[in-house]
């Protein structure tokens, strides 16, 4: 008669790759996504105040005309027709950065009395003999194409609202410089 044993450590050979495996999957995977989501959450943070700087500066030496080709240079993007977004961030777009034009620096900073229309010749003109209109000041900011504050999206669906922070307005105001004359 043949006795039978238990099974020997052949038998289990491989069972601890297998529970590695399975406590990877449900603990190192969502720390590794999240990590990576952190990472794209301060990337498109910190990129907010190199849009505006991009826009305003370019802003400040083109017409008021050539806008559309300013916001998609301000998010890395070649001119052409149509919103283009962010690289790595989508939350953020080329529609999303305002250009606005003012006549003073409070004008600016408040936002009100922007001025829009007119020729670079027109506005020299203005300027020099301190008529109005004059475009002084250049502001970029980002903002919703209602008027609202940006938010980040995760990527991933596993962290739902928890990573929804919203995104720094970044307003830039520039002193206008030859816009577009030369």
């Amino acid at each position: 008669m043949k006795t039978h044993l238990l099974p020997g450590p052949r038998a289990q050979a491989g069972a601890a790759a297998v529970e590695f495996a399975l406590i990877a999957l449900l603990a190192f995977l969502p720390l590794l996504l999240g990590i990576v989501e952190a990472g794209r959450m301060f990337y498109v943070v910190t990129t907010t105040q190199e849009v505006t700087r991009r826009a305003a500066r370019e802003q400040v030496v083109r017409w008021l005309s050539q806008s559309g080709a300013v916001q998609r240079y301000a998010v890395f993007r070649e001119p052409g027709a149509g919103a283009a977004p962010l690289p790595g961030g989508t939350e953020i777009s080329s529609s999303d950065v305002r250009l606005t034009f003012y006549g003073s620096y409070a004008d600016a900073i408040s936002g009100d009395n922007p001025i829009s229309g007119g020729t670079p010749q027109s506005n020299l003109s203005n300027c020099i003999k301190s008529l109005s209109p004059c475009i002084r000041y250049v502001r970029a900011s980002l903002e919703t194409a209602g008027g609202g504050q940006l938010s980040y999206a995760p990527v991933t669906g596993w962290f739902g609202t928890l990573l929804q922070v919203p995104l720094p307005e970044a307003t830039v105001i520039m002193p206008a410089e030859a816009l577009g004359l030369l």
